[in-house]
């Protein structure tokens, strides 16, 4: 038996000792529902927040779970910032400012192109705009525009080709692109545009900076670059996509060809889930540590939790695409295609992995009971803590 049929036997053994106990309800602290499709979910200030595909933007108290307020708009949302307990977010092609504490929408700004990504810093808002064209079946174009905290525009600037993220870099703002120019553009203040080109030079599909002096990017070709006060570096982390990454003190990545790979440090580990990892994020883990959750799509979604050595802790499944992560700590809030928001948090974890299979199951049943009860009436959906 070759080495790699004995590891194939092994993680399905994994799955299938877990699998009674696979279900994502049974670890939740609660779950609510929005329109549509998640785009994005956070935790800020005590609330949970998320907004939709469908236009939808809703509030609950992180603790009681009960819903604090709900707005609509024509959507699709697409991404959040928050800074001194305002929410900034991006739907259709415009950018909004609403008070977390009240749901007040303190003002809304049209901008050109499709509204992509936000990010907030000392000296305003900045949002990422494209176009796409459908002629090549891309996207033609871009802008960066920089927006005052009370809603002016202050400026904006042309870029060449879509911005696929946008972070914030001690006091500049780094966005990767996607072709024709590739690479990473770069602003600070009301300056001209900069470009850093990076090793390969392929598209960018993802990053994630430490709001500090830090930025990494993942290309299409399995490429990691990583952007800092000493300059730009690559490493091959595998052969296909980035599809995810994030930062903490180092990097996780998610690769279209299913294996999760940390940076040098973490000791660069890999480990191959089997099919394609969509979102990766640091989170609570089973030992009061920080974890790797990594979520594969194939039919169903599975969630693993990994530990920092690249071992997996606890593997999770869930009937439905999750599209949105946010993490805060001991907290993580997930977002899926059906408009279910989840939130997870390390203690509730830790406590209801120690039950018996008899426990999960009978919890398993009451989780069904209260979704029924939740279709009939139309209602939200609670699971107690």
């Amino acid at each position: 038996m070759f080495p790699h049929d004995i590891w194939g036997i092994w993680l399905l053994e994994t799955l299938s000792i877990n699998m009674f106990r696979a279900n994502l309800h049974s670890y939740c602290s609660f779950v609510r529902e929005i329109k549509g499709e998640c785009s994005f979910v956070r935790i800020s200030e005590g609330s949970v927040v998320a907004g939709s595909k469908s236009g939808e933007l809703v509030c609950w108290d992180m603790d009681s779970g009960d819903e604090k307020w709900r707005r609509s708009f024509e959507g699709p949302c697409s991404d959040s910032d928050y800074r001194k307990g305002v929410l900034f977010f991006t739907e259709s092609d415009k950018v909004h400012s609403i008070q977390i504490s009240s749901g007040e929408i303190l003002w809304s700004l049209e901008l050109e192109g499709s509204s992509d990504f936000v990010c907030c810093f000392k000296e305003g808002v900045f949002v990422s705009t494209s176009v796409y064209n459908f002629e090549i079946q891309d996207y033609s174009e871009g802008a960066i525009w920089k927006i005052g905290f009370s809603g002016e525009l202050c400026r904006s600037w042309a870029t060449i080709g879509r911005a696929w993220s946008l972070s914030a870099y001690g006091n500049e703002v780094v966005f990767g692109l996607s072709r024709p120019k590739c690479g990473a553009g770069t602003l600070q203040g009301g300056s001209e545009l900069g470009h850093i080109s990076l090793a390969g030079d392929s598209p960018v599909t993802v990053g994630k900076g430490d709001g500090r002096g830090l930025v990494v990017l993942g290309h299409s070709d399995g490429v990691i670059s990583e952007i800092s006060e000493v300059g730009a570096s690559s490493i091959i982390a595998g052969y296909s996509p980035i599809c995810s990454i994030d930062y903490d003190n180092g990097w996780v990545a998610g690769l279209e060809e299913g294996r999760v790979v940390s940076g040098e440090s973490f000791d660069s580990w890999s480990i191959d889930l089997g099919s394609p990892v969509e979102l990766v994020s640091f989170g609570p883990s089973l030992d009061n540590e920080r974890a790797v959750w990594a979520f594969t799509w194939k039919e169903e979604s599975l969630l693993h939790i990994i530990d920092l050595t690249g071992k997996i802790e606890l593997s999770v499944s869930h009937d439905f695409r999750i599209s949105s992560i946010f993490n805060d700590g001991e907290s993580i809030c997930l977002g899926d295609s059906t408009g279910n928001i989840y939130l997870l948090e390390g203690e509730v974890i830790r406590r209801r992995h120690g039950r018996s299979e008899e426990e999960f199951e009978q919890e398993e049943k009451r989780v069904s009971l209260r979704k029924k009860i939740r279709e009939l009436r139309g209602g939200k959906f609670a699971v107690e803590k």
